[in-house]
């Protein structure tokens, strides 16, 4: 799958794990991870600047920019887990 369109997504997050973050160098999403309280050893993430970055996304994608707001939390969340 060398020619897929988003190769490479792992390098484009950075991963604090002082401040307990993950950083997407492309679009500046700050996603902050906490453990989840309900099952040990599971963490849930909240996107500290979700809003703005959504709404770039919508400048520059229009009605995709939802979509891709959720791959992004996705990726971060997987970024995350493999610290």
């Amino acid at each position: 799958m060398s020619n897929h369109p988003n190769r490479g997504w792992r390098a484009r997050w950075t991963i604090d794990a002082a401040r307990r973050e993950a950083r997407h160098g492309p679009s500046g999403l700050v996603v902050r991870f906490r453990p989840d309280a309900g099952e040990p050893g599971a963490w849930d993430g909240d996107a500290v600047n979700g809003a703005e970055v959504a709404e770039a996304l919508a400048e520059r994608h229009g009605a995709d920019a939802p979509r891709m707001l959720a791959r992004l939390m996705r990726e971060a969340g997987e970024a995350w887990s493999e610290r």
